[in-house]
């Protein structure tokens, strides 16, 4: 099973669909965690456990390959190559391995939108030339390039389609093709491959990937008692303690309309274990828009909050969501983006922050 480990300080805790740290990036992102999980932040803080990485990729990744992968020489690479005009679209995880006795690089794209991206293979070969680059840089003298393994993996709401040749992006190039860049990617549809293919490897694999698959799905609240009961497989108290706030606080904050009470049903019904931990977690939960400063709309200057539509339920968190984009810089359209709130809406919300501010 997974060593004992602590998250790293690269995870993004929230929503705002930046792969890059959050605005508590000096905080212990575990505490941290009891604001909000975005899609990324599940990915990465379960990616960036080696074993959950290699789990995958056994799984996952075609036999005649896996193989030959030797994994006792895998090891993470900290650098992240999406740029900033897509990093809230995109997370990555990279990891160096040797296949065949030969350096080779097992990319981990992640896709966390509802839609399917256009061009992805375009940001693949992007993301790749910048390993390369960086290899060739590290490794004065070499001859020759390490093969990556790109592998991109997706939950949307709808099902993958693009084909994952690279030549496919092209019409018909004939006997032009030679000029263009030759390559196919792994893709993972979690939301939409078989489940048996999901239950299979770590256990805590499978409990993110079950997450992952079931959180835009119309059926997620009859399968918690399932996800659930896969806690009943980690190894000790520290584990089970860690993941089960982990999940608890990502299906809060990303099922649609759901209530502490539902959540709390379904850890009962698998978990008497469970029971413990809900109180703290949807406590945290609960006070996350005060902990941002959003305190019934009274420390940005806002009669009652009404102006900023800070209510209860869905729109609060969206709100949360804007306030916390509008921190890191983010323009206005990609927030409307992000959290479906009207443009005038975080317009008003960013008025209203200069002015206190300014104040």
């Amino acid at each position: 099973m997974p060593e004992e480990q602590k998250p790293n300080n690269e995870v993004d805790i929230t929503d705002t669909n930046d792969a890059g740290p959050g605005i508590e990036e000096e905080q212990d992102q575990y505490q941290g965690l009891k604001k909000h999980l975005s899609h990324d932040g599940l990915f990465k803080f379960a990616f960036d456990n080696k074993n959950i990485a290699e789990s995958f990729a056994r799984e996952n990744l075609p036999a005649e390959i896996t193989k030959d992968l030797d994994f006792s020489s895998m090891t993470q690479d900290k650098d992240t190559f999406i740029d900033q005009t897509l990093s809230r679209c995109y997370s990555d995880v990279l990891y160096h391995i040797r296949f065949r006795e030969n350096p080779a690089v097992l990319y981990f794209l992640f896709e966390h939108k509802s839609w399917e991206p256009e061009f992805s293979g375009v940001q693949l070969l992007k993301n790749m030339t910048h390993i390369w680059e960086k290899h060739v840089s590290k490794h004065k003298g070499i001859k020759k390039l390490p093969v990556i393994i790109p592998l991109l993996i997706y939950h949307g709401e709808y099902p993958w389609k693009a084909d994952t040749s690279f030549l496919s992006l092209f019409d018909n190039p004939g006997i032009l093709a030679k000029y263009i860049p030759a390559f196919n990617y792994e893709l993972y549809d979690v939301s939409h491959m078989p489940e048996e293919r999901i239950i299979k490897g770590e256990v805590e694999l499978r409990i993110v990937l079950m997450a992952l698959r079931y959180v835009f799905h119309p059926e997620i609240m009859s399968r918690l008692k399932d996800i659930f009961q896969l806690f009943r497989e980690l190894p000790g108290k520290a584990e089970f303690n860690r993941y089960l706030e982990l999940l608890l606080i990502y299906l809060g904050s990303n099922i649609r309309d759901v209530e502490p009470a539902q959540l709390q049903e379904a850890v009962t019904a698998a978990l008497e274990e469970g029971g413990a931990i809900m109180g703290t977690v949807f406590q945290k939960l609960m006070e996350q828009g005060r902990e941002i400063g959003v305190k019934e709309g009274k420390e940005l200057g806002v009669k009652e909050g009404k102006e900023l539509g800070v209510i209860e339920g869905e729109e609060k968190n969206k709100l949360k969501v804007a306030f916390n984009c509008l921190l890191k810089g983010m323009d206005i359209r990609t927030i409307a983006d992000i959290t479906e709130l009207p443009v005038e809406r975080i317009e008003s919300l960013r008025n209203a922050v200069q002015h206190e501010k300014a104040a």
